[in-house]
């Protein structure tokens, strides 16, 4: 996706529904290709016969995409064993056609849509605690991520430091609005 049109893509995402921003990432990055975690780990994770999760074959980090939960508006730390294990969360919303591959600022746009749909009960963690800071760290303050991965998820969602507090302006005064009205923003 040329620069131009990736940039008014986000600005797209930001008016849309949480589900049609989701459906339509599906068909942007296509179907993840394997549950989140294996279903046998999964499942004797829960029944306390083992200690750590299984995760499956789903990764797209080396084309610069993280994965996503769909359900994250309807649960929290959906990847943490510890959380995992204390909420027994069904392994249903573990499945691939659970998840979406989604680019950082994607991502971000997301858990403000969460956030907004579920009134900060969802959402709003993830944003402001990781997402909302690196993408202000990487774009605004510039600070290109080493880890590798971390370095292709960057260049994918390039955008320039004016265009990122763009975004951060439209989300804080759409999306992230009431929630804004109830907790002062960091950006």
């Amino acid at each position: 996706m040329e620069h131009a049109q990736r940039f008014q893509h986000y600005l797209t995402l930001i008016d849309q529904p949480y589900a049609t921003a989701v459906s339509q990432l599906q068909a942007l990055h296509g179907p993840v290709k394997d549950d989140y975690f294996l279903q046998a780990s999964y499942e004797q994770f829960l029944a306390g016969r083992v200690l750590r999760l299984q995760r499956g074959n789903y990764s797209r980090t080396r084309d610069g995409l993280c994965t996503h939960h769909v359900a994250e508006n309807r649960f929290s730390n959906m990847s943490d064993a510890p959380t995992i294990k204390r909420l027994q969360y069904p392994f249903r919303f573990q499945q691939r056609d659970q998840l979406v591959y989604v680019d950082e600022v994607e991502h971000l746009i997301l858990h403000a849509l969460i956030t907004k749909e579920t009134h900060g009960q969802f959402g709003y963690h993830g944003y402001r605690e990781y997402l909302s800071k690196d993408v202000w760290d990487w774009y605004v303050d510039r600070h290109v991520p080493q880890k590798n991965w971390r370095h292709r998820c960057y260049g994918v969602a390039l955008i320039s430091p004016t265009e990122a507090r763009y975004l951060f302006g439209r989300l804080n005064a759409g999306p992230l609005a009431k929630i804004n009205a109830q907790k002062p923003a960091t950006f």
